[in-house]
């Protein structure tokens, strides 16, 4: 008797560690700037790095902070960041096994207390996987009565076929704009065109810019750019169904071209990813047995993350805010920001509900001129179908504009955001690695009228009385792999 084997290269879940990651230090102002009031904090958290120990992981990464602040002489804007370098328990994890790991902006707060003080605090997720091929029973060399049941899974995997950072320029409309204080863009790709070696993408880049007018006035602008992107891909001979482009702003500059022209040059750097995805199957051997022969199976529990492909829509909306009690009435909203926060990402009958919270900050003038700002946490919930049969996502949500308006006590919010999920499953299940020799299980001889219990299957009883499944379909011909509850069967022993 030889054993026969196959390698699987499924990811295996070792464990899933959450934890929270307080970032906290003190943020330098720019040359020549003093004491400052803040009137807007906004932030982003980036992963650089993780590292898999024995039963921890290790993440590293920045939290980058947008500030708008003032002085005695005027309001002015800049970005800085901190490190943080975070460990998480992660029981059964080892050396050598790899990491990804997801994280979360949940609070940020800059305090002027002589200097800028930063506190932030991070939702950090890791899952550690191993990557090392599964080794599983394939078959019994010298009996050929073996009989398996097997169960099938399906996974997604992205290949991808180009990653290019991309430079674009371009002249917008920008009336009465003297100077920009701060830009930030997102991008939406609708059309990706696949060629030879090279992808172009099509789509749109939303810039957002805090600008003082030619009054000295400070003033929202919000563009909607169209854009082409063109990139290297390497596709020949692979397979490009369903093939996208993901895009995202690593830098964008906006300055205005000359007194009273009423245009803005505007440079950004957009990062391209083009990729596709590929359905893997998997088909693990969860039980066996060989009527021949006096085996028993060999067995490992085992956890498969599998993944579906990833869901992207857009969602808008609009809400009426009050200024707060004691504040003063509003004559004009100069500037308006929202940071948006998952607080929950569900899958249910094939539908993705994502809820969360807009941080919003709202910038407004007084009649008199005076500078004012509040804050405002929004509730936001957005679904979307075509989910598959997956329990669980994770969601990712940008703000691609969000402006307000109005003056009194009244202001309008309006806003869209950017929804970017993937659906997954953590399966546990068993599989057979093995067979090992067992004491023979003596059978009664004779005719059986067996009854099906519920759930049962004709490998159940076949594996029940130690026969083939063959015989057992030669002796009850017409009868299916699932077997009703009650339903008889004869068998000869």
């Amino acid at each position: 008797m030889e054993l026969q084997f196959s390698e699987l290269g499924a990811a295996r879940l070792v464990v899933r560690a959450t934890s929270q990651a307080l970032v906290e230090g003190d943020l330098p102002l720019p040359e020549g700037r003093s004491s400052a009031e803040v009137l807007c904090a906004d932030g982003s958290v980036t992963v650089t790095s993780t590292a898999v120990s024995e039963g921890a992981v290790t993440v590293e990464g920045r939290v980058r902070v947008e500030l708008i602040c003032r002085d005695e002489e005027e309001t002015f804007a800049f970005a800085s960041s901190a490190a943080f370098r975070h460990s998480l328990s992660a029981p059964g994890a080892k050396e050598g096994m790899e990491a990804e790991a997801h994280a979360a902006l949940q609070t940020l707060s800059v305090e002027q207390t002589g200097t800028l003080t930063l506190s932030a605090v991070l939702d950090v997720e890791c899952l550690v996987l191993c990557k090392e091929p599964l080794r599983v029973l394939a078959g019994i060399h010298g009996a050929e009565d073996l009989e398996c049941r097997q169960q099938s899974f399906e996974t997604v995997q992205y290949a991808q076929f180009g990653q290019e950072t991309v430079r674009i320029r371009e002249d917008i409309s920008a009336p009465d704009v003297a100077a920009v204080l701060r830009a930030s863009g997102v991008c939406q790709i609708r059309e990706l065109r696949l060629g030879g070696d090279t992808a172009v993408s099509e789509g749109t880049l939303t810039v957002t810019a805090l600008t003082v007018g030619a009054d000295g006035k400070l003033a929202q602008l919000v563009q909607h750019v169209p854009i082409t992107l063109e990139t290297e891909a390497d596709a020949e001979g692979a397979d490009t169904a369903g093939c996208s482009a993901e895009a995202e702003v690593e830098s964008i500059g906006l300055m205005p071209i000359g007194e009273g022209s009423g245009l803005m040059s505007m440079e950004a750097r957009i990062a391209v990813r083009v990729e596709a995805p590929q359905m893997e199957h998997i088909a693990l051997p969860q039980d066996a047995y060989a009527p021949s022969l006096p085996l028993a199976c060999v067995k490992e529990e085992v956890q498969l993350l599998l993944r579906g492909e990833t869901i992207r829509f857009r969602f808008g909306a609009s809400e009426m805010m009050n200024i707060p009690d004691g504040m003063p009435e509003c004559q004009r909203v100069a500037y308006c920001m929202a940071r948006p926060v998952v607080t929950s990402a569900a899958i249910e009958g094939g539908r993705l509900s994502v809820e969360g919270l807009l941080f919003t900050r709202v910038l407004y003038q007084t009649e008199g001129g005076m500078l004012y700002a509040f804050t405002e946490d929004i509730p936001f919930r957005c679904e979307t179908t075509s989910a598959g049969a997956f329990s669980e996502a994770w969601a990712q949500v940008r703000t691609v504009s969000a402006t307000a308006s109005g003056a009194g006590r009244g202001i309008e919010f309006s806003y869209t955001l950017q929804v970017s999920a993937q659906p997954y499953e953590i399966i546990k299940t068993a599989v057979v690695t093995g067979m090992e020799e067992c004491a023979q299980t003596e059978m009664p001889r004779g005719v059986v009228i067996y009854f099906a219990g519920e759930g049962e299957t004709l490998f159940d009883v076949g594996r029940r009385f130690n026969l083939p499944r063959k015989r057992l379909t030669d002796m009850n011909p017409g009868i299916s792999e699932t077997l009703a509850d009650g339903q008889k069967l004869v068998l000869l022993l």
